[in-house]
């Protein structure tokens, strides 16, 4: 097979890292991005079918204000080639104590009036001082008093205040349920406090026309416009690695060597497949497999003749509707509900062209185990209840729907991150995002292998889920950049073994 060789080479053209490698090739690193699909995404990869865009399952971006992903486009001058707008009306729709699912009430963006919100979630007058306490804490809470709660669960931190069932679960439906897929008590509280105050004050919501695939597509056009190249269906089968550090990556296509590999193939995948245990510490290789995954995701996308909702997007909720670890596990074991919250998104009503005329398309999406081999059966029990859902919150929907399909774990994982350990491989968001996993414990971008790097939501990043892999893109391309200008600037001869200059870029 012929070899190649290139300064940095980038495995998966996700939001992270397509947006490393346009950050490198910006900068002046001959770069390979590699991608196993037809076009690059991730998990947010968008899809045509029959005159309908859409990402391939529910995909909500925050915060509207201030976001990462409009500030690099800008940066790499790539703003006037995508189209990012603000969502005109999202929904939340609660169902109350009567039986009714009501739509919570409309506000600017940015605004966030308490009493609009207590009243539409049925908090009582005598509860309404303590509710506003909790309300006021969370979000003029200072970085510095949120950095003292990496050690503390959601749920633990919301204890402190005798907070209403029904805006206990409209704020773990905005963060843990959707933003993490991880229970209230399993999130860092430092993590979900920022995250919702990035959405109560800077809004959520945020999309883009033809899809937020549409990024990383335009990301990876950036990187050969630079000068550097980008291969699709061409699936890394290994990382190679020899005395202490990478040397490239064996393809379908071929061997490509570089000195540094930045990985959007998931740390577990990278450490236990494509690089291989032997090349690591024993006690690495331990923690590694003790990370924790983020929940599943499984849904449907409707094919509609007509509207059911104007929202662009939303989440339906109870106050019984938020997942404890507890209840999880019973869930799991056929022991209780397996009813939770459910996201929606209509791409359609943010973007016209999104659908036929007359037409319109509605994603949805609901927990579920992160395991890509669950049975036809279990697939059902949790659909099952998510559809329900949907169907009392939009009761003309089963009537406009021409056709649909549905999605699962498995589904996640053939278009992302391989199956490396029993029960891992479909979660929707990625490793990472529990106490003592997630915030300042958060595993480290930089592996213990000279030159590999991981990027996306396991490493480098903060925010929610494309935000994050954003994040952790330019962080990880920062990294990767000083590694690669140390590294060539002192670069040992191996023939005097004495330094020599060569000049970084």
């Amino acid at each position: 097979m012929a070899k190649a060789n290139y300064d940095a080479i980038v495995v998966g053209a996700g939001f992270g890292g397509s947006s490393c490698a346009a950050i490198l090739a910006r900068r002046g690193l001959n770069v390979l991005l590699l991608e196993k699909n037809s076009r690059a995404g991730g998990k947010a990869m968008s899809l045509s079918k029959s005159g309908f865009t859409y990402t391939a399952w529910v995909v909500i971006a925050a915060p509207v204000i201030g976001n990462l992903i409009e500030n690099l486009l800008q940066e790499l001058g790539l703003q006037d080639r995508v189209k990012v707008v603000a969502p005109p009306n999202p929904d939340s729709i609660y169902l109350n104590s009567s039986g009714n699912y009501v739509s919570m009430p409309q506000m600017a963006p940015g605004e966030m009036d308490p009493n609009k919100v207590f009243d539409w979630l049925e908090v009582e007058e005598d509860e309404r001082a303590e509710a506003l306490r909790l309300f006021v804490d969370l979000t003029t809470m200072t970085p510095q008093d949120i950095d003292r709660l990496h050690d503390v669960s959601l749920n633990e931190w919301f204890s402190r205040y005798t907070v209403p069932k029904g805006l206990y679960g409209f704020l773990v439906s905005l963060c843990c349920d959707g933003m993490f897929m991880v229970p209230v008590d399993a999130l860092a509280a430092s993590e979900g406090i920022r995250t919702l105050q990035d959405v109560l004050l800077r809004s959520g919501g945020l999309f883009c026309q033809g899809g937020w695939g549409r990024v990383p597509e335009v990301f990876a056009q950036s990187v050969e416009e630079d000068g550097s190249r980008v291969l699709m269906r061409t699936r890394v089968e290994r990382i190679n690695a020899s005395h202490g550090r990478v040397t490239g990556v064996v393809t379908n296509k071929g061997v490509f060597e570089a000195p540094i590999v930045i990985s959007n193939a998931g740390i577990q995948p990278t450490v236990l497949k494509l690089v291989g245990e032997e090349h690591f510490d024993p006690s690495y290789v331990n923690y590694v497999k003790d990370l924790v995954p983020s929940w599943g995701m499984m849904g449907m996308r409707y094919f509609l003749n007509g509207k059911v909702t104007d929202a662009p997007y939303g989440v339906i909720f109870s106050p019984d509707t938020p997942w404890s670890l507890e209840r999880y596990i019973k869930a799991r074991a056929g022991l209780g509900p397996k009813e939770g919250v459910v996201y929606f998104e209509a791409p359609s009503n943010y973007d016209p062209s999104a659908a036929p005329t007359g037409k319109h398309v509605l994603l949805t999406g609901f927990w579920c185990p992160p395991d890509p081999q669950l049975t036809e059966k279990e697939k059902k029990e949790w659909s099952q209840r998510g559809e329900d859902i949907v169907f009392k919150a939009f009761p003309d929907l089963p009537g406009r729907i021409e056709s649909k399909e549905g999605y699962s774990t498995r589904d996640v994982c053939v278009l992302t991150r391989d199956q490396v350990l029993p029960g891992q491989g479909g979660e929707c968001i990625g490793l990472g995002q529990i106490v003592g996993q997630c915030a300042r414990y958060k595993p480290a971008a930089k592996a213990p292998l000279q030159g590999l790097f991981y990027v996306g939501c396991d490493a480098g990043g903060y925010g929610v889920g494309i935000h994050q892999a954003t994040d952790s893109g330019i962080n990880v391309a920062n990294m990767a950049l000083r590694y690669h200008r140390l590294h060539t600037g002192m670069r040992v001869s191996p023939l005097q073994g004495v330094p020599s200059a060569k000049g970084a870029r």
